[in-house]
Formats: structure tokens, C-alpha cells, sequence
């Protein structure tokens, strides 16, 4: 047994390290990422499509890890405290990440539906707070580690379909004035050969 409890004791403090770093790592890029692109207005076809691949990564990378983070929470919480036993505790982290797996699928087409959904989760939970009354230490975890997160995968999830619409918009050509290009490139070809 204290094999078993020395592995869970090593997931949490690897979690929690892992969530330590990678948080304000991620804020980081977001805030170079904005720094960035406030410094030219017009952004070119690599630079709009990176910042769209960025906010993409970033909003899975947050969902990802907090599914992470709350099954093993949910695993370690229900084992180490013997409320249940291995079976109930594995079906219980089992949940965050179907979860964590449906907001993917989800959010890798419907990047908009999956904007509102994490809204409205993370309004629930504020909710859900509210009606069993929290304590200031569950607040600090909620907020840190589930409502921050989603909100914040809510608003690079919109401003990636956003940025995508802009992007597409700026790069695609109207089919009925393609024959127009066509024609110009051609006439420039022979005027430059002659």
C-alpha cells in the first residue's frame, strides 16, 4: 500500500508542477502574442496564421490541462481520503476527461459552440459556488485551476473563429474576378517578354 500512496503523492506534486508552470507559461504567450500583434496593423499571411494556430494551441492546451488536472484531482481526492475505493475513484476521473475529450472534438469544428458552452460551464460553476456557499479556499481553486481556464479557452476559442473569418476573408480571391487576374498575368508576361 504505501507504494500506492507514494505514486499518488508524486502524480499531485507533478500535477500541481505541471500546472505551476504551465500557467503562467501560457499567459506569457498570450501576452507576447498580443504584444505582437498590436505592433503592425495590417498582419501579413504567415503572421495571421500563426496568431490563429496560437489561440487554437493556447484554448486546447487549457482545456486539455485542466481535464488533466481534475481527473487526477478526482482520483487522488476520492482514493487517498478512502471515501471510495480504486474502481469508483477511476470512474470518477474518468468523467473530466470526457469532458475535456468532448470540448475538443467539439471545439476542433464549432469553435464558436464551444465558446458559449465554456461561458455558460464556467458560469454554472460561479453558480454552483454560490448555492453551496464555498469557502474562500475551494473559490481559490475554482477560480485558479476551472473557471479561469475555461473563460479564458472561451475567449481564445471565439477570437480564433474570428481571427480564421478575418484571415479568409483577407486571402481569398472572388471567383468572378479570377478570369480578370488570369487575363493581366498573361498580358504582363507577354509585355515583359517583348
Amino acid at each position: 500500500m504505501p507504494i500506492l500512496e507514494i505514486l499518488f503523492v508524486a502524480i499531485i506534486v507533478i500535477g500541481s508542477i505541471l500546472v505551476a508552470v504551465g500557467i503562467p507559461a501560457f499567459f506569457g504567450l498570450m501576452a507576447y502574442d498580443t504584444i505582437q500583434s498590436r505592433k503592425s496593423v495590417a498582419l501579413e499571411e504567415k503572421e495571421a496564421r500563426r496568431r490563429v494556430t496560437v489561440q487554437r494551441g493556447t484554448a486546447r492546451a487549457f482545456v486539455l490541462a485542466g481535464g488533466v488536472f481534475w481527473s487526477v484531482a478526482s482520483l487522488a481526492g476520492l482514493y487517498s481520503f478512502r471515501v471510495t475505493g480504486a474502481n469508483e475513484a477511476l470512474i470518477a476521473a474518468f468523467f473530466p476527461l470526457v469532458a475535456c475529450a468532448a470540448t475538443l472534438v467539439v471545439g476542433w469544428y464549432y469553435e464558436r459552440v464551444t465558446a458559449a458552452a465554456l461561458l455558460l460551464a464556467s458560469l454554472a460553476v460561479v453558480t454552483w459556488g454560490v448555492i453551496y456557499q464555498f469557502d474562500p479556499g475551494a473559490w481559490l481553486l475554482v477560480t485558479v485551476a476551472l473557471v479561469g481556464p475555461m473563460l479564458t479557452a472561451s475567449v481564445l476559442f471565439w477570437l480564433a473563429r474570428v481571427d480564421q473569418e478575418a484571415y479568409e476573408a483577407a486571402t481569398s480571391v472572388r471567383l468572378e474576378l479570377a478570369p480578370v487576374f488570369a487575363a493581366r498575368s498573361t498580358l504582363a508576361r507577354v509585355r515583359a517578354a517583348a
